[in-house]
């Protein structure tokens, strides 16, 4: 296996559905939420033939009809009575629609409808679970965090609670099918919000974007987490992508974590990124320029790359070199942990894909070895060990669940 250098890798292991990669793993992240209800291979597989790699709202176009076509048959099956076939159906069209919305660039005109048409299906699913998903707020600075949580029963039991987020391209709703059934057949708590910068809180605050004091919005997550029924001082926070970044940080400063899990514990966020434009030894205007012409290539590149910019908080300055200007602009002591990392004491659980790239494997090497746990393990998925080695584990949430939560068990001696 081919490994990357410097650049931040993802899996080998392909579907080769659509020639273009970016294409070819977002169909893959989507149809990856099959074990967690969150897609079906034949819905995923009836989009291909709709959809032309190079014109972007074929695609939007295939996942929204979907979506639609899904969410009718949830509608029909709740007027009947039928209510774990609407609520399957309504998370299924949830996703699709968020499959839809990734797509479309902030300033596209249904970017927002498809984001909001993904939430209100995931709410309706909710409602139908048994207990209920809570669809919670979480006040800050005038706003209202959006946030869920997820109970085995409505007994008020104390018991664990995973507390797990996204990272920079994920909304609220996905981070719960990548954990919240795993959680709940553990017996343990789920919750999940969306801190500044997520996709679901610009969504409703375009002025509401990524901080580098994360720890600031956490502590007021934490406030609501503590007083809700069945959750006591055993509260694991997990993360992912952005989010292995944003709890490390939160960790350092917020007493009530009891055990931390990053996925992938990122370090040095502008850091990384330097590293990158330093390897290509490329002039900044002809990167910007080939950039540019990848963007074009691969469409669903361009509006990652565009999202990053808007939940970043500038604006409308959508272009290769406008992305790699402000990323030089940055401060990079706001976005690094290196010289805190110690004050980690919380039992933590370091997670990578070996197929991340050195850069992504090297921080989570030294983040390791820096934090000051007296409990700290280490997991590099494989495909040979675990049929994983993606980014945050999206390939084989199964295998990363099992491992997260046979390590927490220990820890919070649950055996």
């Amino acid at each position: 296996m081919k490994k990357a250098k410097f650049k931040i890798g993802r899996t080998s292991n392909n579907l080769r559905t659509f020639k273009n990669a970016e294409m070819d793993w977002f169909f893959k992240r989507t149809l990856e939420y099959t074990n967690s209800g969150g897609a079906d291979i034949g819905d995923c597989l009836s989009v291909v033939d709709s959809i032309k790699e190079r014109d972007i709202e074929t695609w939007i176009d295939a996942w929204e009809e979907l979506g639609t076509r899904v969410e009718k048959d949830a509608k029909d099956s709740l007027k009947r009575d039928h209510k774990i076939s609407s609520r399957d159906a309504y998370l299924r069209a949830s996703n699709y629609y968020r499959a839809a919305e990734y797509a479309a660039v902030p300033t596209h005109p249904r970017f927002h409808d498809l984001w909001k048409r993904s939430r209100d299906c995931f709410h309706k699913a909710s409602s139908l679970f048994e207990p209920a998903i809570q669809i919670i707020d979480v006040p800050f600075e005038g706003k209202k965090l959006p946030a869920y949580f997820w109970t085995p029963n409505d007994s008020g039991e104390k018991r664990p609670t995973m507390f797990s987020v996204g990272g920079n391209d994920s909304s609220g709703e996905e981070v719960w099918f990548w954990g919240a059934q795993a959680a709940i057949d553990r017996g343990y708590n789920f919750f999940t919000f969306e801190f500044p910068g997520h996709r679901g809180t610009v969504h409703l605050y375009p002025d509401c974007v990524k901080r580098h004091d994360m720890e600031v919005p956490f502590s007021a997550a934490f406030d609501v987490l503590e007083k809700l029924p069945g959750v006591d001082e055993r509260i694991a926070l997990s993360g992912y992508s952005f989010g292995g970044y944003v709890v490390s940080r939160v960790a350092i400063f917020e007493e009530r974590v009891k055990a931390l899990i990053p996925s992938t514990p990122l370090i040095d966020v502008i850091g990384a990124q330097k590293v990158m434009l330093e390897k290509n030894k490329i002039p900044l205007r002809i990167l910007a320029w080939l950039t540019e012409l990848k963007m074009k290539r691969s469409p669903l590149m361009k509006s990652m790359m565009y999202l990053a910019m808007w939940n970043s908080g500038h604006g409308q300055e959508y272009s290769a070199r406008a992305v790699i200007d402000a990323m030089l602009a940055e401060n990079p002591n706001k976005w690094c942990l290196r010289d805190k990392m110690h004050e980690i004491t919380c039992p933590t659980l370091a997670l990578a894909g070996e197929n991340e790239g050195k850069l992504l494997l090297d921080q989570t090497r030294e983040f390791y070895e820096s934090i000051s746990s007296k409990k700290k393990d280490l997991y590099i998925f494989s495909l040979k060990n675990d049929g994983s080695d993606d980014h945050c584990q999206l390939d084989n949430r199964t295998s990363a669940n099992r491992v997260i939560f046979d390590w927490l068990d220990e820890v919070f001696k649950r055996n």
